[in-house]
């Protein structure tokens, strides 16, 4: 099994700790192909706004930032799985957490969707030392879900500790059970996900972004690429 884990900061710190207990949670039921990318290391440019990802024959093609984006997005799409693992900074995601999901808006199912997202599943995980790993999570959540991710699971946590050995004991024994069920979860949806139904969601998505698509020139690359798919006559 492959695993595409993000992590939404360079520092190795609680966010990265909760993922270390979701991949020994993991590592129990089989080997597991990991691929971490860390932001902004690997994603050190901020999106141009230039609209060239919408121009070529995929989302993404003429980026200026390919030499980053293209290969994220190749093991994106080859992993069977993806975590997003993102603290809370001012009560809100990191802002290299954003810029990673404004390189890949493009693929948004109202654009230019890769079918391969639809068959993936994802977990969201975020921790805090004060409040605000909500909405975090609610934000990763969004992206993932306009990506067409066909399950996310989520978990975040209001640590009010600046690191795991300032929480009492107690709590922390506690993240750690509800963690490894998250990563439980996470392993049995991953392992079955061809057999499980389509995203509801995603579903309403394209029916509602079906009319819109449908109403562009015949010449929009969004609507071209629809045709293609056989999503719109």
């Amino acid at each position: 099994m492959k695993i595409c884990v993000i992590h939404g900061s360079n520092r190795k710190g609680n966010t990265d700790a909760t993922v270390e207990i979701i991949k020994e949670q993991l590592n129990l039921y089989e080997e597991i192909e990991y691929s971490d990318i860390y932001l902004p290391k690997d994603l050190p440019c901020f999106c141009a706004g230039c609209f060239a990802c919408f121009e070529g024959e995929y989302a993404g093609q003429n980026c200026p930032n390919k030499q980053y984006t293209h290969p994220i997005l190749k093991t994106l799409l080859s992993s069977d799985g993806i975590i997003v693992a993102c603290p809370c900074y001012a009560l809100a995601e990191t802002g290299q957490i954003k810029v990673f999901f404004d390189h890949f808006a493009c693929t948004f199912i109202n654009h230019r969707p890769n079918e391969e997202m639809f068959d993936k599943i994802g977990l969201v995980v975020s921790t805090g030392a004060g409040a605000g790993t909500g909405r975090v999570v609610s934000t990763i959540s969004r992206n993932l879900l306009f990506w067409g991710v066909k399950r996310i699971i989520k978990f975040r946590i209001n640590m009010f500790a600046a690191n795991w050995d300032e929480m009492p004991v107690q709590k922390r024994d506690k993240v750690k059970k509800l963690l490894r069920r998250k990563a439980s979860r996470f392993y049995r949806l991953t392992k079955d996900r061809r057999e499980i139904r389509k995203s509801i969601s995603v579903q309403a998505l394209r029916r509602i972004f079906k009319g819109l698509v449908n109403s562009y020139e015949d010449t929009q690359p969004d609507k071209i690429f629809w045709k293609s798919k056989g999503w719109i006559k």
